[in-house]
């Protein structure tokens, strides 16, 4: 089984960094040409990471979707990429979504979003009839939550708006602590692999905390925590997956199977032992059905 620290070695063999300016600001992403077919008649899948993430979180799926050439950006405020000059709320985002992939002229590629990436795609395509087909990984969804976890949700919440309300050097301070990110790591983090768990705890030091500010911090935690995708994948028609993982803490995998069945064309894929980071610890399992699904929705 080939681990996502393979993955994403293979990938990064084959990233072309690239940038483009959107909304006035300027947008970081990385293109990973297909590498097992023509990469000039390859179909386009865009990546959209998650919350305090950037493009590295799925480099994973970059390096397993090698029939694809993979756009991975960095979300405005994180990685590489500027803040925006408004809100950092879920319509801003979408919007911002809808205008990359014009400003890189990527016409109806596949979406592959995980967690907050999972609002942002289905906005554009409850609205604007972006995508070819779409891959929801942990996807946002609500649901009755164990009460813990719901007491953690809220301390971090009281946390981020702590941090946003301070000195601006006090609050990037306070967000950048390890004990926060090491925290959210065991949080998240199911797998029982200490090795594992020890490679992911470091992904996070190495790429948690490279936000503009704590702004972006505080805004993109209320649009990553105050929505849920229900509203919008009702209206979508396309061919639909959905990744859920039966020890995700944010949306339990009943809850992602009753929104499947509001929907024209959903299915949805459950992976045992695993929380909200399919993208790390189960990386060549979400791979494999992902390749299945695109290779029959097409």
């Amino acid at each position: 089984m080939k681990s996502s620290a393979e993955y994403m070695a293979d990938a990064r063999k084959r990233a072309v960094p690239k940038s483009a300016t959107v909304h006035g600001v300027k947008a970081h992403y990385w293109l990973y040409p297909a590498s097992t077919v023509d990469s000039s008649k390859a179909k386009n899948l865009v990546l959209v990471h998650g919350y305090r993430g950037d493009h590295h979180g799925l480099e994973a799926f970059a390096g397993g979707l090698t029939d694809f050439n993979v756009y991975a950006p960095d979300l405005p405020g994180f990685g590489a990429s500027e803040p925006l000059e408004q809100e950092h709320n879920l319509n801003a985002y979408a919007k911002w979504l809808e205008d990359f992939l014009e400003e890189i002229n990527l016409k109806r590629p596949i979406a592959l979003g995980h967690s907050f990436g999972t609002l942002m795609v289905s906005v554009c395509e409850s609205s604007h009839d972006l995508f070819e087909s779409i891959i929801l990984v942990n996807p946002v969804g609500g649901g009755r939550t164990k009460p813990v976890s719901k007491v953690l949700l809220e301390f971090v919440k009281f946390y981020y708006w702590v941090v946003h309300v301070m000195p601006a050097g006090i609050g990037i301070r306070m967000a950048k602590t390890y004990l926060l990110v090491d925290s959210m790591s065991a949080f998240t983090t199911k797998t029982k692999d200490k090795q594992l768990r020890h490679w992911i705890k470091n992904q996070h030091r190495s790429h948690f905390n490279s936000f503009a500010n704590s702004q972006v911090v505080w805004e993109s935690y209320l649009a990553s925590t105050e929505n849920v995708v229900t509203p919008y994948v009702t209206k979508i028609t396309k061919p639909v997956l959905m990744i859920a993982a039966d020890l995700d803490e944010v949306t339990p995998v009943y809850k992602v199977k009753e929104i499947a069945k509001t929907m024209a064309n959903a299915e949805v894929y459950e992976i045992k032992g695993c929380g909200h980071l399919v993208h790390y610890e189960r990386s060549q399992e979400a791979v494999d059905v992902m390749n299945r699904f695109l290779a029959g929705s097409h």
